[in-house]
């Protein structure tokens, strides 16, 4: 999921490449939000930072 998200993919482009619902898609996004302890933010754009750690850990 988060791979797709540094690609650039919306929650529905995410849903569609994957066969889900974006409801599902929006689930499973915030589950990562969460687990990385990304925090929502007027500043910062939460999906950005969470493809910034994703490009840490490769």
């Amino acid at each position: 999921m988060l791979a797709l998200m540094a690609e650039g993919l919306t929650d529905r482009g995410i849903a569609e490449r994957l066969t889900l619902s974006p409801r599902t898609v929006g689930t499973h996004v915030q589950h990562i939000f969460d687990r990385l302890g990304i925090a929502d933010s007027w500043t910062d754009n939460r999906r950005v930072c969470a493809v910034l750690s994703y490009l840490r850990a490769l």
